[in-house]
């Protein structure tokens, strides 16, 4: 095998493996996945150059992610992954889509299927799905009801961040600001995301996060973008002044998604606050200092204030333990331009390092598949073994949701891009050749000109799409299509001889060899999105990036259909800019019986750790106010505009769990709906 890089392509290798001719290669027929205690954490080289002591990185990293000082109006990380890594709350949490083929419906609020919706909406079994046809085995039959509203999560109200300077208050100081778009009458309601919250437990298996894939694999120590935002560098104290350095961490991608709520203005942040002001906030501040810790915390215990509430630890302490000294410890009278310390101004370094070290310890192995795979022909019930069969054969559904953590993106894709597989070729259900990007696809849960997903660009006007960038790679302008010139931002590795749809290729073939054979391809990511684990999924619901079905049940009959793509003459609702069709072949009527149906959700059922639904270790946590909603009069701490929040209290546990407090397991989404 050899390695050729073409001298125009600063960024993209294309591996070598012998000429072959053009030929179709079937799915192969893979193993049952394994158990997930087979499958390693990514490695990150490096680490040990930031990271001085990762045990006291992960005990930051766990009171950062529940600590609801980080928020500027008291919102935590896990504000909205507190329930089995994601978000089961039902007040308050629809989004209006901002787009739509009809612009009079862009950024509108639908009703919802039983007559309301909007802002600070309480929804109701009866509203799901969002999208319902007459005959719900044929996606081409009339069409009953449909939203493209998405259920998400409630984040902060609308603001202009001001300063950070009051200890006495989770809160930061802010202007409020009037939303157009999430009030109720007079007052003010939390925004809502405009995309479904995702479990981050067993995260640390994908190779890129978000829906869309822009948190990068590559960590940059500012942003969720890495080698795309060259001006992302952290400062190191050399002895005698501080130096900016880049920080190109690779499989940090838990890292890179970790530093982008903290700043949203839909998320965490008031508009205009920088991670500098959330490290001058929190530094001198004790961790958790509002919240209670369980004094059995399995990761927390034996550094719990003796009051019981928050820390005895501050953040500066905990940084100075965990990171190396280069990154901190340069003498105070050592200022940014802007005024902050060092250890002020690389605070996202610290904060993505230490959650994604945390989050690394978040992986649910101890299911009952997992017992099974291990050998334990007893851990499936015989329904669980009938789904099985039907998760690989009929269904179909491991073609996406493959290896031990049961997704395309994650633990298996580590593989395929080391074999330069992070572009695939394939032909599509509309029996067109496309590429897209390997663990990202177009499934038809929506109109794919309503969210592009990995189709769509970031900030910096670049492709998140790894195909779309090596298309304009082959199209020889050097840079990004609809973007302008300059380089391609990401590396990684294309070996066209490992399509699954080939072309017969020189043992050395030039970049005219390359653009003949795969120029005139179409892509289909547009409306493509991160393939989702399915370890846990009872608990994780809704489903989908726009949250739009309540069970497993309804999940099931979605694919049993084919989807819900519409087609339209020679095109379908999954198409853009001109392509055919962007519908994944293997989303295609299963005609599967009810009784299969039925079989296969029982077998998504033994995917469920035990441990996360009793939030035992390691996924037991401090105290969190939950908000849920809103009581419709004004806020007394916030002053006029904005609404009271209503809400709840999530007990802190120990390692045993929710049982040693006296509380029930998690329950499934659709068991709180009216």
């Amino acid at each position: 095998m050899r390695n050729l890089t073409f001298p125009a392509a600063t960024a993209v290798a294309i591996v070598i493996a012998g000429a072959l001719p053009a030929q179709i290669l079937p799915h192969p027929a893979p193993p049952p996945p394994p158990s997930l205690k087979t499958v390693p954490i990514p490695r990150v080289p490096n680490l040990d150059r930031f990271v001085r002591d990762r045990n006291w990185a992960i005990v930051l990293g766990k009171a950062l992610f529940w600590d609801q000082q980080v928020g500027s109006d008291g919102l935590a990380c896990a504000s909205c992954h507190f329930h089995a890594g994601a978000d089961s709350r039902i007040v308050n949490q629809l989004s209006p889509s901002l787009k739509h083929n009809d612009p009079a419906r862009a950024g509108v609020f639908d009703p919802t299927q039983t007559g309301s919706g909007g802002p600070n909406y309480t929804l109701v079994a009866g509203d799901f799905p969002f999208h319902v046809l007459a005959n719900p085995n044929d996606r081409e039959s009339a069409v009953v009801f449909d939203s493209d509203d998405v259920v998400s999560s409630a984040g902060v109200f609308h603001a202009d961040f001001q300063s950070a300077n009051d200890p006495t208050t989770a809160f930061d100081q802010t202007t409020p600001l009037a939303d157009g778009l999430f009030h109720v009458g007079d007052l003010t309601t939390r925004r809502v995301e405009p995309r479904n919250t995702p479990t981050m437990i067993n995260a640390v298996f994908n190779f890129r996060n978000f829906w869309d894939g822009r948190a990068n694999n590559m960590f940059n120590g500012q942003n969720p973008f890495g080698p795309r935002d060259p001006q992302a560098k952290v400062l190191r104290w050399n002895g005698r002044n501080l130096v900016s350095n880049p920080v190109g961490l690779t499989n940090c991608s838990l890292a890179s998604q970790a530093v982008g709520p903290p700043l949203s203005d839909f998320e965490m942040s008031a508009s205009g606050r920088t991670f500098p002001d959330l490290g001058r906030k929190l530094l001198p501040r004790r961790a958790l200092a509002f919240q209670a810790v369980h004094a059995d915390d399995s990761v927390l215990q034996g550094h719990i204030d003796p009051s019981g509430m928050g820390l005895v630890h501050t953040y500066a302490d905990m940084v100075q333990l965990a990171f190396t000294d280069p990154y901190w410890h340069s003498p105070p009278d050592q200022l940014t331009d802007d005024g902050f310390t060092q250890m002020e101004a690389n605070f996202a370094l610290f904060w993505g390092l230490a959650i994604q070290l945390y989050e690394t310890t978040l992986v649910s192995d101890d299911a009952p598949y997992d017992k099974f795979a291990e050998g334990d022909s007893n851990a499936l019930t015989e329904a669980q073994r009938r789904g099985l069969d039907v998760f690989m054969t009929v269904g179909d559904c491991i073609a996406c949701h493959k290896g031990g953590d049961f997704t395309g993106a994650g633990s298996v894709l580590q593989t395929q891009t080391a074999e330069g597989l992070v572009i695939e070729r394939m032909i599509m259900s509309a029996k067109h050749t496309a590429l897209y990007d390997n663990g990202f696809y177009n499934i038809g849960v929506r109109p794919a000109v309503e969210d592009l997903g990995v189709g769509a660009n970031d900030p910096f006007g670049n492709p998140l799409s790894f195909t779309r960038q090596w298309q304009a790679w082959l199209a020889g302008s050097g840079g990004t299509d609809n973007a302008g010139s300059g380089p391609l931002v990401d590396r990684f590795t294309v070996n066209p001889f490992n399509f699954v749809v080939r072309e017969p290729l020189p043992l050395v073939p030039t970049l005219l060899d390359l653009q003949r054979a795969f120029g005139r391809d179409a892509n289909a990511v547009r409306g493509a999105f991160k393939t989702p684990s399915l370890r846990n999924v009872e608990l994780t619901g809704p489903y989908f990036h726009n949250g739009g079905q309540a069970t497993l049940d309804q999940v099931v009959a979605f694919y049993n259909r084919g989807g819900d793509s519409r087609r339209a003459g020679t095109t379908d609702t999954t198409a853009f800019d001109g392509s055919r069709s962007n519908l994944d072949a293997d989303v295609r009527p299963r005609n599967m019986t009810a009784q299969q149906q039925s079989d296969l959700v029982e077998f998504l059922k033994s995917l469920t750790d035990e441990r996360v639904r009793w939030e035992m270790a390691p996924f037991d946590h401090p105290e969190l106010f939950v908000t849920n909603g809103h009581l419709m009069v004004p806020n007394s701490v916030q002053g006029t505009g904005f609404a009271e929040d209503d809400g709840f209290t999530l007990p802190a546990v120990g390692r045993q769990g929710r049982a040693q407090i006296g509380a029930g397991p998690l329950q499934p989404f659709h068991s709180q709906l009216p």
